[in-house]
């Protein structure tokens, strides 16, 4: 199947790696702790990469891709906020009210100050941190943004732009620091421009950890006149529009290589990339969060798309990549989630979880060396009022609480496509999945959108639409 790399598909990424093999900097040896950086699109498909055998051209991260770990079931979370707060926590969002909905501008809430972030535990043992492109995470207040957040310097909007380009006039709040500026373009280019400028300037002499976070492909996707050129085959203009925002983005990734080559920084920076969601599809009804009309992102075979619990709304590209240290060609099959990354991370550079907030995350370290297989046996892909899901093994359950309700049980490896539910056939499986997700369910705090929700009717009562036990 196309998830599984056929052998046409393996041999042309055997062929793309020899011949760029020569402009990869010699490996040096790494020192204790690796530079760090972690790259996070929004809203692309599984298939919306040439690693995957994608339309849209993607150089950059098919180089990085074909040189370390391709993670071929890396597993996130329904929406942008949801995911960014598992990968810079560690956590899974029901822990902390987050595993409803995403933030908008509008959203009074943030990101829990009690929640520790990999910035807070990276510059413990010694990181410079910065984080620059879409936040999303809470802006409410001065405590929500991202310099009170563990990162040292921040660039980039607070939360979704309303287009790709802005446009003098254009209302959008973004950041140097906590200081709103004006600033005027294309979203992605001014990312780009930032992040290559932090790399030149950053001292060398100990270790950084910069985050990019993108906006694209996300709706309304887009980009400048040459990167639209470089489709002219393509005739639908949503489509161009999508596949030529990919590609813009995977030039930001070139131009960090560029940098990071140039300063013999390469041999030892750890490069994270991954999407925050899959491709949007055109849904039937509203969601309120950027939906799209037409349908040009590539979820593969995988089911429905950014929203939803089934394989196309959770399941993304995923790679690691440090040069000398992960085998060149690892691709790991085995399921991983999002919070795994800040487990890994914190194994490799000896930091330190909150003490009294355990990670939902797992050390990849020897998943991603060649050396043993994911140690994922388990992975809530979420819970809230009234859905949820849970993978165990091969075999995922969703459940549908809310009406029409409704018990999915599929075999991913048999059916990665998710039609052949089995609920009715395995009954005793379904209802020991059903159990571990209820175990996860009564632990789940109240989710803070439903929370702001409640506060717009004018009083302080929650709507709390579950089972609420006493205090333990």
């Amino acid at each position: 199947m196309a998830y599984s790399h056929p052998f046409a598909q393996r041999l042309r990424l055997l062929l793309l790696m020899a011949s760029c093999a020569a402009s990869v900097a010699s490996p040096a040896l790494a020192t204790e702790k690796p530079n760090i950086v972690y790259v996070i699109a929004d809203d692309m498909g599984w298939k919306d990469v040439g690693f995957h055998g994608g339309r849209a051209r993607t150089p950059n991260l098919d180089r990085l891709a074909l040189g370390g770990a391709m993670l071929n079931a890396f597993y996130v979370q329904q929406t942008s906020s949801q995911s960014r707060a598992a990968a810079i926590t560690g956590r899974y969002p029901m822990r902390y009210g987050l595993q409803t909905g995403t933030l908008t501008a509008t959203s009074s809430y943030c990101l829990p100050e009690d929640e520790r972030t990999m910035g807070n535990a990276l510059k413990e043992v010694g990181y410079r941190t910065a984080f620059i492109g879409k936040w999303q995470l809470g802006h409410a207040k001065p405590e929500c943004l991202p310099t009170r957040r563990g990162f040292d310097s921040f660039y980039g909007p607070l939360t979704h732009p309303k287009d790709y380009l802005i446009k003098k006039g254009t209302k959008v709040d973004w950041r140097q620091n906590d200081k709103p500026i004006k600033v005027e373009g294309e979203v992605t280019g001014l990312i780009a421009k930032a992040a290559a400028a932090h790399l030149r300037q950053v001292d060398s002499g100990s270790p950084f950890f910069l985050l990019v976070s993108f906006t694209a492909p996300a709706a309304p996707f887009g980009a400048d006149k040459m990167h639209l050129d470089a489709y002219p085959e393509i005739e639908d203009a949503d489509l161009k529009r999508y596949l030529a925002a990919i590609t813009r983005l995977d030039q930001t990734v070139g131009e960090m290589l560029v940098v990071l080559e140039q300063r013999k920084l390469i041999g030892n920076t750890l490069i994270i990339f991954h999407s925050d969601s899959g491709a949007a599809l055109p849904v039937k009804f509203p969601t309120a969060d950027a939906d799209v009309a037409a349908q040009v992102g590539d979820n593969d075979v995988f089911r429905e798309g950014r929203g939803s619990l089934y394989e196309g709304g959770l399941r993304v590209p995923a790679l690691m990549y440090w040069s000398g240290k992960f085998p060149a060609g690892n691709i790991v099959y085995d399921p991983v989630h999002v919070t795994d990354v800040v487990a890994t991370l914190f194994a490799m550079v000896g930091a330190s979880p909150h003490p009294k907030k355990k990670l939902d995350g797992l050390d990849l370290s020897a998943a991603l060396s060649g050396k043993a297989r994911s140690p994922r046996k388990e992975i809530l892909l979420n819970v809230e009022d009234f859905h949820g899901a849970l993978r165990v093994g091969e075999f995922k359950l969703i459940v549908h609480s809310a009406l029409p309700t409704k018990l999915e049980l599929f075999h991913i490896p048999n059916d990665p496509e998710e039609t052949d539910n089995i609920a009715e056939r395995e009954p005793e499986r379904t209802r020991a999945l059903l159990k571990r997700l209820n175990d996860y369910a009564y632990d789940m705090m109240p989710a803070l959108q439903v929370e702001e929700w409640s506060a717009a009717r004018g009083d302080s009562s929650m709507l709390l639409w579950r089972t609420n036990p006493p205090r333990r």
